[in-house]
């Protein structure tokens, strides 16, 4: 079946309902909240739609050149994507309701929260390089209004940081796709790269150069040292259900460009024993211990939580850099793992500020002590997706990252490898250091805690069935992990 009409709609919908919610504002809150619902559950259903009954055929929206054109496409790394996007999407949406109550100005936050859904679902199903890059640009500039909504002067400042960092990032993107143009066969995703060794002969030191810049340029958007900076400084300003999506999804769409660049443009063959390939890991480990070291370090919650982001999706890179077949299963297994577990901590945390620290302007971690008591369902959600990230069984953290070990000691990498191993051990070492803390001294405050202290009130279920939905599925994603990783294979499958 032709994926035409079914994985349009998904992309066109979100991004006209959004610009239309900027036009033409709901008269209430509640009419708003009607479209915005409709809007998010009918996308999640043709996605699914797409998913399941599409076939693999490729839509050519529009075509200027032989080489340039707007062009979408489904395979095993899309429908991941796109599935994940569309599952986590609308928990999030209702969550924000109750969220965003007293937070105005509604409106715009939920029109560029549609849009940015649809960019990511284009990202997800982009067929080619200038496909990608297009809707690469547009996430940043739709979600730059959800960094800055308290228009505060750090939340602004804040945005101006992440806007830099992703038009550099973006700048040195592009000039990977005039390499490929120049050295491949073409600039459509193809399984095992793009390059034409004909074309290519006598400039190999080149086109490695141009895949480092382009790598290095969409590892911007997923936190890559050194274009890491922004993910700590936007996340404490941003509202908690934009921190969510920024983190579970926005960052995984930096993946998803260094995924198809590594696999469907310069091909794992090109790159296998390069010193591109050496550059990458040492990155992604650089980013891996200095995240969880600067996590360790930090007392303000979300920012803790954001420099943890930094480590923990560079897990994911690191797996896609091994070029093993085991190494990239781990990380599209990290990749689903970590998008449930960060969305659930970060929503978490929001619950936590809301309802607990209402009136400071500063949320600290010392200032938790005792929210298990008052929040059990809250800071429960809160202690399983730790564990995810810890990396604790049965958890979908624990299996991801056994998965990328397993990658990382291939014969062929080396003591690259088992240096990657040990890294990962003090990482996780180091995620039990900055999470168990926060879940211990919440349930167990000690003798001296004031007990008769009045009760926050109860969130709101908006607010609570999404943590319950996420904290279940870190642990979904462990204990039902083989039917994943045999899909997953599927990929590998295509790329090696």
């Amino acid at each position: 079946m032709n994926m035409s009409l079914f994985m349009i709609f998904p992309i066109v919908l979100p991004l006209l309902s959004g610009m239309a919610f900027l036009l033409f504002r709901p008269r209430t809150e509640k009419r708003g909240h009607r479209v915005v619902t409709f809007v998010t559950l009918a996308n999640t259903l043709m996605v699914l739609t797409a998913v399941f009954w599409a076939g693999d055929g490729t839509l050519t929206l529009w075509r200027a050149t032989g080489s340039l054109a707007l062009m979408f496409r489904m395979d095993v790394l899309s429908r991941t994507f796109a599935v994940l996007v569309s599952v986590i999407w609308p928990p999030v949406t209702f969550y924000a309701f109750g969220y965003l109550k007293h937070r105005p100005p509604e409106e715009r936050f939920f029109a560029f929260f549609l849009i940015t859904l649809g960019i990511l679902i284009g990202i997800a199903c982009a067929a080619n390089f200038l496909t990608l890059y297009l809707f690469y640009e547009l996430l940043t500039f739709a979600t730059l209004p959800l960094v800055m909504h308290s228009q505060r002067k750090e939340a602004i400042r804040a945005a101006m940081k992440y806007l830099f960092y992703s038009i550099t990032g973006a700048c040195l993107a592009l000039t990977g796709f005039f390499f490929f143009h120049q050295y491949g066969v073409s600039t459509d995703f193809t399984p095992g790269g793009v390059l034409d060794a004909a074309k290519l002969a006598g400039h190999e030191n080149l086109m490695l150069t141009a895949t480092l810049l382009t790598l290095i340029g969409f590892g911007a958007k997923a936190g890559l040292f050194p274009m890491h900076a922004w993910l700590p400084t936007a996340h404490p300003v941003a509202p908690t259900p934009a921190s969510a999506v920024l983190s579970g999804l926005i960052t995984k769409a930096g993946v998803v460009a260094t995924a198809r660049i590594i696999y469907f443009m310069a091909g794992p063959r090109f790159l296998r024993g390069t010193w591109v390939q050496t550059t990458l890991i040492c990155l992604s480990l650089l980013t891996i211990f200095m995240g969880s070291m600067l996590a360790y370090m930090e007392k303000h919650l979300k920012k803790r939580i954001a420099y943890s982001s930094v480590s923990q999706v560079s897990y994911i890179l690191f797996g896609l850099m091994l070029l093993t077949p085991e190494g990239v299963a781990g990380a599209l297994l990290q990749l689903v793992a970590h998008a449930f577990a960060k969305s659930c901590l970060f929503l978490g945390a929001g619950v936590v500020i809301y309802f607990r620290l209402p009136n400071s302007n500063y949320h600290y971690v010392d200032q938790l002590r005792g929210v298990g008591k008052e929040l059990p369902v809250t800071l429960t959600c809160f202690t399983l997706a730790s564990m995810s990230l810890i990396g604790v069984p049965p958890t979908g953290g624990f299996v991801s990252k056994w998965y990328l070990a397993v990658g990382a000691l291939h014969p062929g990498l080396g003591r690259m490898g088992l240096i990657g191993v040990i890294v990962l051990l003090i990482s996780a070492i180091l995620t039990a250091g900055y999470l168990l803390p926060i879940v211990t001294s919440a349930f167990f405050p000690g003798k001296d805690y004031d007990y008769s202290k009045p009760m926050p009130p109860r969130p709101p279920l908006k607010m609570q069935i999404p943590l319950i939905l996420f904290s279940a599925a870190t642990l979904a994603t462990g204990m039902f992990a083989g039917p994943l990783l045999r899909y997953f294979q599927r990929f590998t499958a295509t790329i090696f």
